[in-house]
């Protein structure tokens, strides 16, 4: 049943997977009760299922509930507790309640750098959620500095030519036109268009490696229709 909730969900047939979501739910608590693991990760599922429906004030609901049981299970400092608190700030910020979302970011923040350190994905992903919170409050400059860091250790962690680097600049330059500094803006736009080309162009033309002369007549016509 998870299985079939989870691709429906991936489908986008929100509604399907959330009956079904709900009834693996109900099941879950029947079997485990409340207060288990299983039923903590049964409730966030229903929740991100029902934040992709925008039903955002139920979403709550059910991420809460399944951050209350993790804390519960777990303690605070725990990678399950830091990735539920992120969750939790993400539907806050789908109320727009920034204040609430930006307590549950910097949280989801603190506990990722006690448990992995600075140098991590998921603390470069702590930092542009955290990021992008500030930017909905307004707080371009906050904004900016947490999102440079986290374009840092993007960059430290998988290099300049890979996909999340391309989104760090991206999310960089639109909080750098908000503070108006266009010419940045202009820069970090084109870094991440660069590399999101490159990354194409080395996709389209993996496959092509075997097919040697025809593969290289079709890259050359392709990479002068997005030349011209």
């Amino acid at each position: 049943m998870l299985l079939i909730s989870q691709l429906k969900h991936s489908l986008s047939h929100f509604t399907a997977a959330f009956e079904l979501k709900k009834r693996a739910l109900g099941i879950t608590i029947k079997l485990f009760g409340e207060e288990h693991p299983n039923t903590a990760d049964s409730y966030h599922s229903v929740g991100v299922t029902q934040h992709s429906m925008s039903d955002y004030t139920a979403a709550f609901e059910s991420v809460k509930r399944a951050l209350d049981i993790t804390i519960k299970l777990f303690g605070d400092e725990h990678p399950k507790t830091a990735d539920s608190f992120h969750s939790l700030g993400v539907t806050q910020h789908s109320l727009s309640h920034f204040t609430a979302a930006f307590e549950s970011a910097k949280r989801a923040l603190d506990i990722t750098i006690k448990l992995f350190g600075e140098e991590h994905p998921k603390t470069a992903d702590r930092y542009h959620s955290l990021g992008v919170t500030q930017h909905s409050q307004g707080d371009y400059t906050a904004a900016l500095e947490l999102k440079k860091r986290a374009l840092g250790i993007t960059i430290k962690l998988f290099g300049e030519e890979h996909p999340k680097t391309a989104d760090r600049y991206h999310s960089l330059g639109v909080t750098q036109h908000s503070l108006s500094e266009y010419s940045a803006a202009l820069e970090s736009a084109k870094r991440a268009l660069d590399i999101r080309i490159k990354l194409l162009v080395k996709n389209i033309l993996t496959p092509l490696t075997a097919t040697d002369e025809c593969g290289s007549s079709w890259l050359f016509l392709f990479l002068s229709s997005i030349t011209e």
